[in-house]
């Protein structure tokens, strides 16, 4: 019946007739690792993080997770690559896992009774779970990423060359991430909020790099004593210490609206319209 109405509309010339584009054909890379490559990741440790608090929960894109599932599709799919490392949780319940380590604690983060109190505990403990680890590589990340390239060994390489990682943020301007966001607060600082916000999953880490570390600490001592969302906490410690940290490309976190962008690594399948799209297209 809607075409036909459609139809309609174009022969009344109440519409133009567009050309409906079927979705291009999606090929994820998927290739073993060289030799090369194997080698030097057994010659350096790579550790995993996950920050996940309360029992029960459901993700700012609308997904909800059961205990049995709460670290995949990340976990897996990071298996799938990864099967030799290290993978840590930091929870405030007894989130039992095979192969994941618990380290369970409690929030410092002030104002408990705030409505995004879990999640300002969560991002405190994604800063301090990379500046913790031991691990020569360490990356934190949400369970509700599904990586799908084999490029996701690249990851490691970029964060050996530049230090820390974090994801591009698709509101890009802090301003307008501010206007739009949940737990925001006024931007006080000298650049009005033309800054670049930051995104939260994957962060990165290398083991010896101090201005990652510094950055990373300075982000949860802000997080502890001045909360709100983390992309704010993130540029608040980028603007007191003058360390920022290398930006990943959108293909690293594909968020809405960036479906199809091509060259995909990690989907951010919390968000149903990431997880519609591509389920369709495998």
């Amino acid at each position: 019946m809607q075409k036909l109405k459609n139809a309609l509309s174009v022969i009344l010339g109440k519409a133009i007739a567009t050309k409906i584009l079927p979705k291009k054909e999606i090929h994820f890379k998927n290739e073993e690792f060289t030799t090369e490559e194997t080698e030097w990741l057994n010659s350096i440790s790579v550790e995993f993080l996950f920050a996940e608090f309360g029992e029960e929960r459901t993700n700012g894109g609308g997904t909800s997770f059961d205990t049995e599932n709460r670290l995949n599709p990340s976990l897996k799919t990071l298996r799938q690559y990864f099967p030799n490392a290290k993978y840590t949780v930091y929870s405030d319940f007894d989130l039992n896992v095979d192969g994941v380590e618990l380290i369970k604690v409690t929030s410092p983060v002030i104002d408990k009774e705030h409505s995004r109190y879990g999640y300002r505990t969560a991002d405190y403990y994604k800063f301090m779970a990379l500046v913790n680890s031991t691990s020569d590589f360490k990356c934190i990340l949400d369970s509700d990423m599904q990586v799908v390239s084999s490029d996701i060994i690249t990851l490691i390489k970029l964060t050996h060359k530049f230090g820390f990682c974090v994801p591009y943020n698709n509101r890009q301007l802090l301003r307008q991430d501010m206007m739009i966001s949940k737990d925001t607060q006024h931007i006080d600082d000298e650049s009005k909020g033309l800054g670049h916000s930051y995104n939260q999953s994957p962060m990165t880490l290398w083991k010896n790099d101090e201005r990652g570390k510094l950055f990373y600490t300075t982000c949860a001592e802000t997080m502890q004593k001045d909360p709100s969302r983390a992309s704010l906490v993130m540029w608040k410690a980028a603007w007191q210490t003058g360390i920022y940290p290398y930006i990943l490309p959108k293909q690293w976190c594909v968020c809405e609206s960036d479906e199809g962008i091509g060259e995909e690594v990690i989907l951010h399948v919390g968000h149903t319209s990431v997880k519609e799209y591509y389920n369709d297209n495998r």
